[in-house]
């Protein structure tokens, strides 16, 4: 098998989409897109009491848990505890359903310098890669956009600061190259170059940014805001995003993790964001062959 076949049978629908929504609606687009895995999130999809019946759910339709999801962020101010152990119930949840990847976040906290941040963010993941490393399982660090400007994953350099601080093989990076390109960054080739060594997962949407002569006016929780601006989301192949010639990198780097579909669209254009998407992706894959 090719490795760009491979990689289109290791596209994920990402649960993230589906908030607070009884988990079958996650399984059934992904039936009716015809992809076998998922993203999923605790407690955003299910919770961690709920895991037999995710499990059987699971099973029944022959589908995949790839990732499991925390939005937990360990650099914000507050206790660090709960957070930790929310990974550490992650990672459990990953063992029980056969997932190799728990996606975790870093936070912004004004309180610290970068340095200061860098060294108690270490201080607090490593307890968890440890654990990871005798779980088999990989912890992604995502990089993140947001208004204040000072979550450091939104610079491909201090990002690769981090991963080489935290030095486990147990962790790796999310690749989310469109919220490089809301946070002002080059998703690619500068992002990617810095980080292709690294990356465990990768997530793909796409985006633009947003003016109201160009957009209708979307939904306020559909405006994403950054530092640098205001953008929208958009199918996978119409933004900004270079995705042709990111997907033949990705594609000749032997890459072999998964790849998350998030549109970040309104609830009432999620499934045809979806599909046009993997209409891009997929062709742009085989085209490749």
């Amino acid at each position: 098998m090719t490795n760009e076949r491979s990689l289109i049978e290791r596209l994920a629908v990402s649960g993230t989409e589906y908030p607070y929504r009884p988990l079958q609606e996650v399984l059934d687009v992904a039936e009716r897109l015809e992809i076998h895995n998922l993203e999923l999130w605790i407690p955003h999809n299910f919770g961690f009491n709920e895991l037999s019946g995710v499990e059987n759910q699971l099973s029944k339709r022959g589908l995949k848990a790839a990732v499991i999801s925390t939005w937990t962020q360990l650099n914000l101010p507050g206790d660090v505890q709960p957070r930790q152990e929310l990974i550490r119930q992650s990672m459990e949840a990953a063992t029980a359903l056969g997932a190799q990847y728990v996606n975790t976040y870093f936070g912004a906290n004004p309180a610290r310098t970068p340095e200061q941040s860098v060294k108690a963010y270490r201080e607090a993941i490593l307890p968890l890669t440890d654990l990871a490393e005798r779980k088999g399982i990989i912890i992604t660090l995502e990089n993140e956009f947001e208004p204040s400007g000072l979550d450091l994953t939104r610079r491909a350099e201090e990002m690769l600061r981090i991963i080489e601080a935290v030095q486990s093989p147990s962790f790796k990076v999310n690749f989310d190259p469109c919220n490089f390109y809301f946070a002002g960054e080059e998703p690619h080739p500068h992002a990617y170059e810095l980080l292709k060594n690294h990356i465990g997962y990768i997530h793909l949407k796409d985006g633009r940014v947003y003016n109201p002569r160009l957009s209708p006016p979307p939904a306020e929780a559909f405006l994403w805001k950054d530092l640098s601006g205001e953008y929208v989301c958009c199918p996978v192949g119409k933004g900004a995003i270079n995705y042709a010639a990111l997907l033949r990198e990705i594609a000749g780097s032997g890459f072999m993790g998964y790849l998350g579909l998030e549109p970040h669209v309104h609830p009432e254009q999620l499934l045809t964001t979806f599909r046009e998407s993997l209409q891009f992706i997929r062709q742009s894959l085989q085209r490749i062959e």
